[in-house]
């Protein structure tokens, strides 16, 4: 194996630097201790979007449970009950637009707008048919966070373990230039 010279603008490079007058060793600690801040960065922005997705996913689940609880109570499928269904949708039609439910199918039939706010004061009549589509939509949805939480875990796991390995990493250089230090010491 042959070594090639050592290039002086590398080294006047590191001149006027915070790394002037460091060892190898402590560089390599500082690169790897900035390394590993930037991904422990990263796994704290992952654990911040995984708790969005977990409030969403909540909402989105007490959001149907609501809706199931009035909607349990109109079975048939007669003109007044599909109308009431529609009462129902009409009720929740904000929460769940706000949610990101996709509205397609609640299709409103009366808007009022109070103080700037808009409100939904009826949905198309509904079958029972319709509503476990709509629920089952929702449903979905909350499902879908909970699963993305779970691959967002795996990133997580990755990153911190990333972070792990570069402060580990930078303990190990420490403890490399401390033992030279030591043994020029004793010299």
């Amino acid at each position: 194996m042959s070594v090639g010279a050592i290039s002086t603008s590398n080294v006047n490079a590191i001149k006027g630097t915070e790394f002037e007058g460091m060892s190898i060793q402590m560089m390599a600690a500082m690169v790897m201790l900035e390394v590993g801040a930037t991904k422990k960065k990263e796994a704290e922005m992952k654990i911040s979007d995984m708790k969005a997705q977990n409030d969403k996913a909540k909402q989105l689940n007490n959001l149907l449970d609501r809706m199931n609880a009035e909607l349990g109570a109109v079975t048939k499928d007669e003109d007044s009950d599909k109308k009431k269904r529609g009462q129902i949708l009409a009720k929740y039609y904000m929460e769940a637009k706000g949610l990101g439910v996709d509205m397609s199918s609640w299709k409103a039939t009366g808007v009022s707008v109070s103080n700037g706010v808009k409100t939904i004061t009826g949905c198309e009549a509904k079958t029972a048919e319709q509503i476990r589509a709509i629920t089952s939509t929702i449903q979905h949805m909350a499902e879908n966070c909970n699963s993305d939480n779970q691959t967002q875990m795996v990133k997580l796991q990755d990153f911190m373990g990333q972070y792990n390995s570069f402060v580990s990493g930078a303990s190990d250089q420490i403890k490399n230039a401390n033992q030279i230090l030591q043994g020029l010491a004793k010299n």
